[in-house]
């Protein structure tokens, strides 16, 4: 079984609070789309659980996947094991939710090959062990988030298309979320603001800003051309259009020297 491991982009990111244990209390609007990482599943008569291909040679302490099936094991009724073949597109620290994404795709697709029958609440309830953002991988569909981002409502926006801008650096989610700069007291919109892109704010835009001067650059250069907006803590930049036309314009203004793909026909419901 091959199947797509979706990434997201956030469309609004606020901080509300933060935690005595660390943890930052957001609001914020996770769209899937439908590109991203490539996982191959195959049943085999090994019990054990083998990874392959991008992740093949990660140390199992560092891989959301390896943790993810063994998170399962406890509950399967199938005695195959599983070989797991990563195939990657989504850069590392690129804000897009790629490792998330890869631990939530195995806890789904696993659950069903491996005979689990975990339903998708208790599904979520082992993602959250995994990474605050890996249980909207699991529910699968965009939606608004709260808490530490994994009290999600499920909420449908019309389909756009999306320009993702993939500047040439990795940002470190906890170096964003420690920073002295960050806005730790926003209030919370209320969920139809998403509809109008006003409210696409991200409250660690302004850090990265400050602290990676590439990022800055490539966003300076472009926001003369359209609106551009920031997926959770970078780096990833993206704007939006309605047409598929106006997104290839786009592209075709921006400089060959920033890598940049066009995924089209983005559908706000799920990551299909």
């Amino acid at each position: 079984m091959k199947v797509l491991s979706p990434a997201k982009i956030n469309l609004m990111l606020r901080i509300l609070g933060q935690r005595d244990d660390g943890y930052h209390l957001l609001q914020t609007y996770f769209q899937l789309v439908n590109w991203g990482d490539e996982i191959e599943f195959i049943l085999s008569q090994d019990e054990g659980i083998k990874l392959a291909g991008d992740f093949g040679q990660l140390r199992q302490k560092d891989n959301l996947i390896d943790k993810a099936a063994r998170l399962l094991i406890p509950f399967k009724k199938c005695n195959k094991g599983i070989c797991i073949n990563v195939s990657k597109n989504i850069p590392q620290g690129s804000g897009l939710g790629g490792g998330s994404s890869n631990a939530a795709t195995t806890l789904r697709i696993l659950n069903d090959l491996w005979q689990c029958k975990l339903s998708q609440l208790q599904l979520q309830q082992l993602a959250i062990q995994l990474g605050a953002d890996v249980p909207i991988f699991v529910l699968n569909q965009s939606a608004m988030a709260t808490g530490i981002g994994e009290i999600l409502q499920p909420l449908a926006l019309k389909s756009y298309f999306f320009v993702l801008i993939f500047p040439k650096t990795s940002i470190p989610t906890a170096k964003v979320f420690s920073s002295n700069h960050l806005n730790r007291n926003q209030t919370p919109l209320e969920n139809s603001a998403i509809s109008n892109k006003d409210s696409w704010t991200n409250a660690c835009l302004p850090v990265v800003l400050e602290n990676y001067p590439e990022v800055a650059e490539i966003y300076r250069l472009l926001s003369k051309t359209s609106p551009i907006y920031m997926s959770g803590t970078g780096s990833t930049l993206f704007s939006c259009f309605d047409s598929k036309t106006q997104a290839q314009e786009f592209c075709s203004s921006i400089p060959s020297k920033i890598n940049h793909v066009l995924c089209q026909g983005l559908d706000s419901n799920s990551s299909k």
